[in-house]
């Protein structure tokens, strides 16, 4: 009995031996990786532009790609471009714009796009000027571009100093005259024993000073248009005589014709003339002489009865004319 024991222990044991025996394991087979793809040809679809000068159009440009789009002209004085691609026109005239896309990796190529820009030219239209009303409310001188009028101011070394500025300004129609008193001076004359006061607008039409009246301006001038504008110390309407000088005063208009009108208030005072009613006179005068495009002009100022006031443009009297009377100004027409 204690023989068989002892052999099915035996048994047991080798069979215990048998089944914890570790076999070697097979090897895992390392697996082929798969090739990785090629990027993506990017793309940028855009085409030609055209516009306008001072007007802005989209390019409209498409990518296939994730990357950003992005813009820049040859020739921003042409046209520029921001970063939507929009463009704007500058100025007529031709350029180009790149259109870009960078590389996205293993995903997307680089790409790039040239295109066309053409700006047309705008016509642009004058700009309208303000027009002057003779009204005695002078706030629309100031609108006036400096550019389109000329102005003379007194000459500190002048032998008077009654007038501080005039101004002038002519369109195909109308010339119109500013005039800005010095207040001490004003007050003096409307003070005066008479206290009425008359200027002269002196009009040189044909620009050849030689073939003028000689005298108050060393450059000549043809016609006066003399009436008074203040009365009892008081501005008056204006309403003048035209006279044609050379030959004497030869009365060619006389007031109340609608040739000239003017009103004044505080220190200032304005005149408008008719160049169609001044051109009819001058033509029916022995030596017609019809105002030009380019023309000359000043006036002259009185008060007290005839004393003199002062005169525009005027001089020191160091200057060589050596009187103080200075030379009329050149008036070109503006012309809308």
């Amino acid at each position: 009995m204690h023989k068989k024991l002892a052999l099915l222990a035996m048994i047991a044991m080798v069979g215990f031996v048998s089944c914890n025996k570790n076999p070697k394991p097979e090897p895992t087979p390392t697996p082929t990786p798969e090739p990785e793809p090629d990027p993506v040809t990017a793309t940028i679809t855009a085409a030609d532009v055209t516009v306008d000068e001072g007007k802005t159009v989209s390019i409209g440009a498409t990518t296939n790609s994730t990357a950003t789009i992005t813009y820049a002209t040859a020739d921003a004085s042409i046209a520029t471009v921001n970063d939507k691609g929009e463009v704007t026109g500058v100025k007529a005239g031709s350029t180009q714009i790149t259109l870009k896309v960078a590389a996205v990796e293993k995903a997307y190529t680089a790409a790039e796009k040239k295109i066309n820009v053409t700006v047309n030219a705008v016509e642009v239209p004058p700009t309208p000027i303000a027009g002057i009303t003779i009204d005695g409310d002078f706030t629309d001188w100031p609108a006036l571009d400096e550019g389109i009028y000329t102005k003379s101011v007194c000459d500190p070394d002048a032998p008077w100093e009654g007038v501080e500025e005039i101004r002038c300004f002519a369109t195909p129609e109308t010339v119109y005259y500013y005039i800005k008193f010095d207040e001490e001076s004003l007050a003096d004359a409307f003070a005066a024993e008479t206290p009425d006061m008359h200027l002269r607008l002196c009009i040189n039409t044909d620009g050849e000073y030689e073939s003028g009246y000689q005298s108050y301006f060393l450059e000549g001038y043809d016609f006066i248009i003399e009436g008074c504008f203040a009365e009892g110390g008081k501005f008056v309407d204006f309403d003048g005589t035209l006279h044609q000088r050379i030959g004497g005063w030869v009365a060619l208009m006389e007031p109340g014709n609608g040739l000239v009108m003017g009103k004044g208030a505080g220190l200032e005072y304005e005149i408008a003339m008719d160049r169609a009613k001044f051109n009819e006179a001058a033509n029916t005068s022995e030596d017609p002489k019809p105002m030009g495009e380019t023309f000359q002009t000043g006036i002259r100022f009185y008060y007290n009865g005839w004393e003199e006031f002062s005169n525009m443009p005027n001089c020191s009297v160091e200057e060589e004319q050596g009187n103080g009377w200075g030379f009329l100004m050149r008036i070109k027409t503006f012309n809308k």
